[in-house]
């Protein structure tokens, strides 16, 4: 078997080390010198690096012509740990530590910060039926890697965080990797994309000028461009379902 052949399956293996590490960083096991604040920052890094291992294994399968059944379920496994797993451990750690990281307080011995797991049973829900569905363009129901990057970032954000707000998050975003939502493919060689493409680029532009002039941490960016992108493609489903013509 030639090595370029064993190159995407290398990568896909390494998108999930990446969520592995994270894990290991978020549950503070490496060095508890470090400040909680530093862990959450190099395990949300991780999770950034294992979004361009996902992207490139596929990208490097279709060049290298080595498409496997077994790479798509490796691929499977990988974005669960490191777009569902990790972020799933890092809400948990960041309710358990709430005195520190959010606005709200819980008691001792609760059960809440325990809601953060449910992301993992609607990824391994959405991963499936992505296995045994028919290749598409764009895709049904919100990807994991979005949502991933989503929660890894969420500490980031400029706002008070509670357990209500944290909840609330987790139970949207769980139903939108399972819904029938249509969203878009941010790929720029799809050609019916170019539209919500243009819209999408023209939102995140204004949104980072907004950020350099508040002066406000461009690793926000990333947890508000999820929000974007998700809230334009539910515009879109609207606007079809009132018979728009976007395309």
């Amino acid at each position: 078997m030639k090595l370029v052949s064993l190159l995407p399956n290398i990568l896909t293996i390494s998108n999930a080390v990446c969520g592995v590490l994270s894990i290991v960083f978020i549950a503070d096991y490496l060095d508890h010198s470090f400040p909680k604040e530093v862990s959450y920052f190099i395990a949300f890094l991780l999770i950034v690096v294992a979004c361009v291992f996902d992207f490139l294994d596929g990208f490097v399968a279709r060049l290298t012509n080595s498409s496997s059944k077994i790479g798509l379920q490796l691929d499977s496994f990988s974005d669960l740990v490191s777009f569902s797993i990790a972020p799933s451990f890092l809400m948990f750690d960041v309710m358990q530590n709430s005195e520190r990281f959010m606005s709200s307080m819980i008691e001792e011995g609760s059960l809440t910060p325990y809601f953060s797991f449910l992301l993992i049973p609607f990824a391994m829900y959405r991963l499936a039926r992505f296995n045994d569905s028919i290749p598409m363009i764009n895709f049904q129901g919100l990807p994991t890697p979005a949502v991933g990057l989503f929660f890894m970032g969420l500490p980031l954000l400029p706002i008070d965080l509670t357990h209500t707000i944290i909840i609330t998050l987790i139970i949207i975003f769980s139903f939108l990797m399972v819904s029938s939502i249509k969203f878009y493919s941010i790929k720029i060689n799809i050609r019916e994309n170019r539209r919500f493409l243009f819209f999408l680029l023209i939102l995140y532009g204004i949104v980072s000028l907004g950020l350099i002039i508040a002066k406000i941490d461009l690793l926000s960016f990333f947890s508000i461009s999820i929000i974007i992108y998700v809230l334009l493609n539910l515009v879109l489903v609207i606007f079809r379902a009132i018979g728009f013509n976007q395309s």
